[in-house]
């Protein structure tokens, strides 16, 4: 008798989702969507309904409960089609060749918010964005978790990742190649500071593990690096502009090592290790003045205020080319004095020395020769005989 009634039930149901909807569920829709005529109607086997209908040519679906309260409307839409803050969250946190299904979606409850499936392995993912995109649901999703957890809860799953199990391996393996070139070959080899050299792979591999377990890095986090980076200026000797440059590309190595998608992350490695081997570069800065503060001896105080005079002085003394001087201090026997220079290219560099080293050669002659002609003349005057 049961299974009677059930098949009656689905034969009047049936009958209705050809013909329309129930009667108040087809009011509640006619308040939503007062211009739209005959919607076609589908049966669900929880009790709701669905209405499928067109306007402007765009296909949607409404979901009504089977009280009549209206749930949600969804349509089918591309991926250029999504806001500018949706893509580029997408394309930031995920991999958007994995996309299968994109709905835009408007309910009671979470206003306009879009729908996205992913193909995840043998799975299937659904998150949910809002328009800014933020991440509505899941609350927690796999790129927020950190990379280290989500890694580990796939090994619990049959996916890619679990099946090659590289993924983590790769991620390491890439952070200590990219910082042992960054710190080793671009910096170490140009600057042959071991305890700078330490400093940088300190701060990457002391990070990486933190970063892997957690990418929510909050400004709270940020600022717990920065006091990090004040507390070591104050207790070493005081940093330059260039150190303090590489040592936020090691953090920003490890950050984009580790929170990175892969198709992200070897791109922006390669920027900031291609940005501190020319930034950096002697040769690519050559023609360009360097300013430094230097306290210079001079033993003519008449000239001590002689910039002509201290400008040739400096660039032969240096062999550099100075551009411009500017007096700070005046001592008894030395000045102090802010010096803007530049090198001089090594063909002329080596010119110039051997020139120095000529005219130095040539004065110890002269200076050999009146010693010679002076203990000639004393040793004729003592023999009583008139000089020459």
């Amino acid at each position: 008798m049961k299974f009677l009634v059930l098949h009656f039930n689905l034969i009047i149901l049936s009958c209705l989702a050809a013909l329309g909807g129930i009667p108040h569920v087809e009011e509640a829709f006619r308040e939503k969507y007062p211009e739209v005529e005959a919607p076609r109607w589908k049966s669900e086997s929880n009790g709701s309904w669905e209405a499928h209908f067109e306007q402007n040519g765009v296909k949607y679906r409404a979901d009504f409960d089977a009280e009549g309260n209206w749930v949600e409307t969804e349509t089918n839409i591309s991926f250029s089609q999504l806001p500018p803050e949706v893509r580029s969250a997408i394309e930031l946190k995920y991999n958007a060749n994995d996309i299968r299904d994109i709905e835009g979606v408007e309910s009671p409850t979470h206003g306009t918010f879009y729908d996205v499936e992913f193909q995840v392995g043998a799975e299937k993912m659904d998150i949910m964005f809002d328009p800014t995109g933020k991440v509505l649901d899941p609350a927690n999703p796999p790129t927020e978790e950190g990379f280290l957890t989500y890694w580990m809860k796939q090994t619990k799953r049959d996916s890619p990742l679990s099946r090659t199990g590289l993924a983590l391996v790769y991620k390491a393996l890439f952070n200590i190649l990219t910082i042992f070139i960054y710190a080793y070959v671009i910096y170490y080899r140009r600057h042959h500071d071991h305890k700078m050299l330490f400093l940088l792979l300190a701060f990457n591999l002391f990070l990486f593990p933190i970063f892997l377990s957690s990418s929510l890095v909050t400004a709270g986090f940020g600022f717990t690096i920065f006091a990090l980076l004040a507390l070591v200026r104050l207790r070493s000797e005081a940093f330059d502009k260039a150190e303090i440059a590489y040592l936020l590309g090691a953090i920003s190595l490890t950050f984009v090592n580790t929170m990175m998608p892969t198709y992200v992350n070897i791109p922006s490695a390669a920027a900031i290790l291609l940005t501190a081997y020319l930034a950096d570069k002697p040769a690519v800065w050559r023609d360009t003045f360097q300013k430094i503060e230097v306290d210079y001896r001079i033993t003519e105080k008449e000239r001590m205020l002689d910039h002509a005079y201290l400008r040739q002085q400096l660039s032969d003394e240096f062999v550099i080319e100075v551009r411009e001087i500017t007096i700070n201090r005046v001592f008894k026997n030395e000045i102090r004095l802010t010096l803007m220079y530049r090198d001089i290219p090594e063909e002329k560099r080596i010119g110039l020395s051997s020139l120095k080293e000529e005219e130095r050669i040539a004065a110890a002659l002269e200076k050999q020769r009146l010693a010679a002609e002076a203990e000639k003349a004393l040793l004729e005057q003592q023999s009583g005989k008139s000089p020459a």
